[in-house]
């Protein structure tokens, strides 16, 4: 009896050692590990509820973002007013501020600015469009003037040509070799025996030789974008009080069709019109959204936390999208109307968007209010012009396998609510037509 208990207690301790051996080398190390690994970026974009504490870059610009390998770094370039920028080569910057036109070498350290000499300074710049052909579009109000006007930059040479003043919107060819623009000299008010003329026209790579598409008169102010070879897109002023429609421009065929109809309708494109950025509002609760869609107006995916589309940048060679995502928005008011008027402003957080997967990734956790960003051409540094602090910034991207972009997006698409579809009816084509209210 005696034995038994002893050979018992003897395999119960056997046990114990051999249980608490199991968990010191398999259970407990793993725990350790997993513990002091950090938190690896992505996921499907997360709604943002909590504002993180922001961390203020320096001259060497190093700021933690999130997941492993090489983390990128935010870097100060500029600290002043700029109106606006562009890259103008592997590794240099233009930008224009109230002094006129500076270029600097971002890799250098410290920032030196060279000023270029252009003979005019542009003191309200709206907008700013860079061509991959070494020209930038530059839409401005001159100084005592009422309407914008349109003139081109040489890059290179510096030299500025003004285009006519009654051209009232323009966009280069996605080869940058030719100019779209929209001509009307229709009056404010009527003029007896005045024969007006509105029309679609194209100048060449010299800014030359004017070949009009098509006679029509737009009813409102209207925008050109031209993201694909034979595909441009009319846009009508955004506003969520009313519903619009976007119209496509079969350069080839001279035929316009309706590509989209909502409220509050904004549009931004990747390089190739592969994948679109799509900004509305629901006309009855006003409530914003973001999606991704492709060239047929097929919903690819719903982008769960709203920004515009223009505080969007998409890669050049990648299936990338980079994004400042407002931080805890309330969207009061109509929207995008009260953003543009001033009203309405939030923090904003930069992200790194999948394409082909909506994978997420944060990639900085300082707090921005950001008026324009770029991308450079080799896909290695983010720009932009924070508003909060009247800077110019850098952001280098972590250095990933290139990904090949599949012929067309991989992303199960969503049935579309929009209005149109791919098989919209063309619109016949007239010699006069105008653009929906």
């Amino acid at each position: 009896m005696k034995k038994n208990i002893i050979i018992t207690t003897v395999i119960v301790i056997v046990i114990a050692i051999i249980a608490a051996a199991f968990y010191w080398f398999y259970l407990k190390p793993q725990t350790q590990i997993e513990e002091e690994i950090p938190p690896e970026g992505g996921g499907i974009l997360p709604t943002i509820s909590g504002l993180p504490s922001p961390l203020a870059p320096s001259e060497s610009g190093l700021s933690a973002g999130e997941g492993g390998g090489e983390q990128p770094i935010l870097r100060s370039l500029v600290n002043k007013d700029v109106l606006a920028f562009w890259p103008s080569a592997t590794s240099s910057l233009q930008y224009l501020t109230q002094e006129g036109l500076f270029e600097i070498n971002y890799l250098e350290s410290p920032v030196k600015e060279q000023k270029k000499d252009l003979g005019v300074n542009f003191s309200n710049v709206l907008s700013v469009e860079p061509s991959i052909k070494g020209k930038v579009l530059i839409k401005y109000v001159a100084t005592g003037a009422t309407k914008p006007a349109y003139s081109i930059l040489d890059i290179k040479t510096g030299e500025i040509k003004n285009l006519d003043t009654y051209i009232k919107s323009a966009t280069w060819s996605p080869d940058g070799e030719t100019l779209l623009y929209y001509y009307s000299d229709s009056p404010l008010y009527y003029q007896e025996n005045f024969k007006e003329s509105s029309y679609l026209a194209q100048l060449d790579k010299n800014l030359a030789n004017r070949k009009i598409l098509l006679n029509f008169k737009a009813a409102s102010d209207i925008n050109l974008l031209w993201p694909a070879a034979n595909t441009a897109y009319i846009l009508q002023k955004p506003s969520g009080l009313a519903e619009t429609t976007i119209l496509a421009f079969d350069v080839k065929n001279k035929i316009f069709t309706p590509f989209v109809s909502g409220n509050g309708l904004i549009i931004k494109w990747d390089n190739q019109g592969k994948y679109g950025l799509l900004f509305s509002v629901e006309p009855n609760t006003q409530k914003p959204k973001l999606e991704l869609i492709n060239s047929d107006d097929v919903i690819l995916a719903e982008i769960p936390n709203v920004t515009l589309p223009e505080k969007c940048v998409f890669a050049n060679n990648r299936p990338v999208v980079y994004c400042s995502i407002f931080v805890n928005p309330t969207f009061t008011g109509i929207w995008p109307d009260t953003y543009y008027i001033g009203t309405a402003s939030f923090d904003e957080l930069i992200y790194e968007i999948n394409l082909e997967t909506m994978e997420a990734k944060l990639l900085n956790d300082t707090l921005f209010k950001i008026d324009d960003i770029r991308i450079s051409a080799d896909d290695q540094y983010l720009f932009f012009f924070d508003n909060k602090t009247k800077t110019l910034y850098s952001l280098s991207l972590p250095k990933e396998k290139e990904v090949t972009p599949s012929v067309s997006p991989t992303v199960t698409p969503i049935t579309s609510p929009h209005t149109t579809s791919p098989t919209s009816p063309e619109l016949p084509e007239k010699s006069t037509a105008t653009t929906t209210p």
